[in-house]
């Protein structure tokens, strides 16, 4: 299978397989905080007397359920990740990854290749000694939520650290997973003016790693941001002025040596998140923890399945002790859903739709599933382009992905 450029070629699985030696991914969501920021949506919770030690008895327990239950345990597929996240995973005792990791690499096996990720808050990150401990047990990717390293964004965002502790433990983190640290940074805050990203922008060029997430700051219904921006009591950058920071921030990062590999996430030297792009390349993955959810295939009928877990920490864990996982419900995937996925996916993401992985996951080709006018148009407006192995959005057309994907799936 030929793919789109060889830099990028890690992030495929090596040539189409059956299903049985696919490889799929694990997510861990651990839901406590130590406060809650005012624009987040997650399933997360404030809890100071946190219940370590059932909480890790009940991720150990569902993990073997699951992956018994969807035939994961057999060793003939290979775990392509772990992702550890929240919720704020550094604020778990390193028992809980310990635990979880043996579970996996006794039952699945964990190899060399295994990216294992786990998220983490600057206020957490409390010395380099628990960073190695982190390495020492398995974690080999570091995931940093500075979001800002300017003190008025970060006390808007309700975040509980400062700029010289996030820079900080970006350092140390640095120290101890040189070239596998990501950091998260969040642009559109309130009064930001181009002039302020674009400063923030060539700091952090200076300071991070190999990875980096650069997010729009969104306005999610229940948050405290969206009952401050409804009520006029703050005012977001208008459209004009978030084009203008969306381009400062491809020119920058470009500058920098960072590919432009997905819509929200830049890399160099080949840092890609193998955990994310499996879920945009719709790679299988069991989503283990209070409200995690996980898209597999049936091994006995090879239908594909979102599953989806309780939420509410004490009744996932009460679920867990009684019937040995949290599940609170399975549903089917319909092919026309699958299709709409891969596409709405793939138009995020350099590699696009892979034309040999659509064709196997759903029975179709993807030209003739998509609208012919329209992607003629797409390709002649520079939006897309088609290879023998994919089509795959420009930099133009991922600036505008979701348009492109409503004008391309029929």
């Amino acid at each position: 299978m030929r793919m789109i450029t060889r830099s990028l070629s890690t992030l495929l699985p090596s040539g189409i397989v059956a299903v049985e030696q696919e490889p799929f991914s694990i997510y861990v969501h651990w839901p406590y905080c130590s406060s809650k920021c005012t624009y987040c949506n997650f399933n997360k919770y404030v809890d100071p007397d946190v219940d370590n030690e059932r909480m890790e008895r009940s991720l150990v327990t569902e993990l073997k359920t699951e992956l018994t239950h969807w035939g994961l345990d057999r060793k003939s597929r290979p775990v392509r990740s772990v992702y550890f996240g929240g919720g704020t995973p550094s604020l778990a005792r390193p028992s809980m990854f310990q635990s979880v990791l043996d579970t996996l690499d006794r039952m699945c096996h964990l190899s060399k290749d295994t990216e294992i990720s786990m998220e983490g808050n600057p206020s957490s990150t409390t010395s380099v000694q628990t960073l190695k401990s982190l390495r020492d047990i398995g974690i080999n990717r570091y995931s940093l939520g500075v979001q800002s390293f300017q003190n008025h964004i970060l006390k808007e965002l309700g975040r509980d650290h400062t700029p010289s502790s996030a820079l900080r433990s970006l350092l140390d983190a640095r120290s101890v997973w040189p070239g596998r640290v990501n950091m998260d940074l969040i642009m559109g805050h309130a009064g930001q003016t181009l002039e302020d990203w674009t400063k923030e922008l060539r700091f952090t060029m200076d300071v991070v790693d190999d990875h980096l997430s650069l997010y729009h700051l969104t306005v999610e219904p229940g948050t405290a941001l969206h009952k401050d921006v409804t009520q006029g009591k703050i005012a977001l950058p208008d459209n004009d002025q978030a084009t203008d920071m969306y381009e400062a921030m491809i020119e920058l990062t470009s500058k920098a040596g960072f590919e432009h590999y997905e819509v929200s996430n830049f890399a160099r030297n080949q840092a890609y998140s193998k955990h994310n792009s499996g879920h945009w390349l719709g790679v299988d993955y069991l989503g283990i923890g209070p409200g995690a959810h996980g898209r597999v295939r049936d091994p006995r009928t090879g239908e594909r399945l979102r599953t989806f877990n309780i939420r509410d920490p004490t009744g996932w864990m009460r679920q867990c002790a009684e019937q040995g996982t949290g599940l609170r419900r399975t549903v089917a995937i319909s092919p026309e859903e699958s299709k709409q996925e891969l596409v709405v996916l793939g138009m995020r993401t350099k590699l696009g739709v892979d034309l040999e992985t659509f064709r196997r996951l759903t029975g179709q080709d993807l030209l003739k599933y998509l609208d012919a006018d329209a992607t003629r148009s797409s390709i002649g407006g520079g939006l897309v382009t088609l290879t023998p192995g994919a089509l795959s959005p420009t930099e133009r057309g991922m600036a505008v992905a979701d348009e492109l994907v409503a004008r391309l799936v029929p």
